[in-house]
């Protein structure tokens, strides 16, 4: 009888060991088909990081030009801050009786860059300039004035001529 009992539980040992074996084996391939998603997603992860950080240098590549001549623009308004040269330049073309539309031009984007937008004669000498252009010969004036103005936070309209190109931004692919 003891055997019978011994069988009896052997047989139950082996049938609840097998089934938690079975259970096991099956967590165990669920497991392994998540590790296997959660992979792939990491590795297409890892190369659009790759697409955006190469694109990332491409615009760093591009923007160091663009910081240079905002220094030396920055360099150009500190030395024109004081108005001084602007006020020379006005009084030495005061003694001519019309000034060409590229001396308005000059006067203009000249008190632009000392006294800022908010200059009333910045305006005035910019749509001087403008008056005095004609488009023929003078487009290029037309077109710096234009550009001047709406930089001056005026409401300008600018020819579609004249507008300045955006700058050509990295292809990203998705």
């Amino acid at each position: 009888m003891k055997r019978l009992f011994l069988e009896l539980f052997l047989f139950i040992a082996a049938a609840v060991g097998a089934g938690y074996a079975w259970h096991l084996h099956g967590k165990v391939g669920s497991d392994t088909a998540k590790v296997q998603t959660m992979t792939e997603r990491g590795e297409d992860a890892e190369k659009k990081l790759e697409e955006v950080t190469e694109a990332l240098q491409a615009a760093q590549k591009e923007l160091e030009p663009l910081r240079l001549q905002s220094q030396q623009l920055n360099a150009v308004r500190a030395a024109l801050s004081n108005g001084v040269t602007a006020k020379d330049l006005e009084a030495s073309y005061a003694k001519e009786k019309s000034l060409s539309p590229e001396r308005h031009l000059g006067v203009g984007v000249l008190r632009l860059l000392s006294s800022g937008q908010a200059d009333e004669a910045t305006v005035e000498s910019l749509k001087k300039a403008l008056a005095a252009a004609d488009w023929g010969s003078r487009k290029q004036v037309i077109c710096a004035a234009q550009n001047a103005l709406a930089l001056g936070g005026q409401k300008v309209e600018v020819l579609a001529e004249c507008k300045p190109e955006a700058p050509k931004l990295a292809a990203t692919t998705d």
